[in-house]
């Protein structure tokens, strides 16, 4: 209790003494720090692209669980070269996207309805993936008190998750013997998603630190980040207090809504790094790798 209170006023101190220095530095026009707010978007990608792999492996989760005992051998394969082909097609999509904006948006060009279309579906993505993303990995979670569960896991959930993986052993090879293709590879689809579930829901807690780095120019929503981070890694177990939590939802929720407002209203935050945003797409492409891997070598 008493170590409790300490650490409540080093909090309390420590939320003052940011918020001084982020009026000094808007006091100052300090704006070099408005280029961290690029690590943001990198995080943000990054997490982007693995999520957008995660949903394309739910998409055909909920295929083989629907048709399990109607697609055939081949019906199989072919499902599983589709989920090949897709990530690459968004691979090369990245690709494109890191060297248009590298050179001032060259790239196809396109008129009329279509480039209006073309804006329209990438202002869609772009806030979508923003929104969804901080929906699933930090605010429910946080409201849901589960935030750091993929972090400090109890032996109760690492038995139940080995009890799983013994399971779906055993299914596959009972449906090998009975050559159910379609019920086999059902297995390796959810132990594809529960891998990059845990994955993903580790990167959330990981990327914190960057999170916070992407965010000194708003310095208290930086120190609420940090702090939360140190408590999670170095004090295992250690419970995060209510008001611990609503600060770091206040913190993602203003996080998020400068990062989906900042294009549109031209906020100079944004005008600053505008020239470097191209680079994001590089990290949106690590992601979509990142997962790619993890994800294939659990279902091929």
């Amino acid at each position: 209790m008493q170590k409790q209170k300490e650490f409540n006023i080093i909090y309390v101190i420590g939320l003052i003494i940011s918020t001084i220095f982020m009026i000094w530095i808007f006091l100052f026009e300090l704006f070099v720090f408005s280029y961290t707010f690029l690590v943001f978007f990198w995080v943000v990608k990054y997490l982007s692209g693995f999520g957008l792999i995660l949903s394309i492996a739910n998409g055909f989760l909920f295929l083989f669980d629907k048709f399990k005992n109607h697609i055939t051998k081949r019906g199989t394969s072919i499902l599983i070269l589709l989920q090949l082909i897709i990530p690459i097609l968004f691979v090369i999509y990245a690709i494109y996207r890191i060297f248009s904006g590298y050179y001032g948006g060259s790239g196809i060009r396109m008129v009329g309805v279509w480039a209006d279309i073309y804006v329209w579906i990438d202002d869609i993505i772009y806030i979508y993936g923003i929104v969804s993303l901080l929906l699933t990995l930090y605010l429910i979670p946080i409201i849901r008190n589960k935030f750091d569960d993929a972090i400090n896991q109890t032996r109760t959930y690492i038995f139940k998750k080995g009890l799983k993986r013994v399971g779906r052993e055993f299914k596959k090879k009972y449906f090998t013997l009975r050559k159910k293709h379609a019920k086999v590879q059902l297995q390796d689809q959810m132990t594809g998603k529960d891998v990059l579930i845990s994955w993903r829901n580790k990167f959330s807690v990981y990327l914190l630190i960057p999170i916070g780095i992407g965010s000194l120019l708003i310095m208290p929503l930086a120190f609420i980040l940090i702090v939360l981070w140190l408590k999670i890694i170095f004090f295992e177990k250690v419970e995060i207090k209510f008001h611990e939590r609503i600060a770091l939802l206040i913190a993602i929720i203003i996080l998020g809504a400068m990062a989906v407002l900042a294009p549109y209203l031209e906020l100079w935050i944004f005008t600053e790094i505008g020239y470097l945003l191209w680079t994001i797409n590089i990290f949106y492409l690590i992601g979509i790798t990142v997962a790619c891997t993890i994800y294939f070598r659990k279902i091929l």
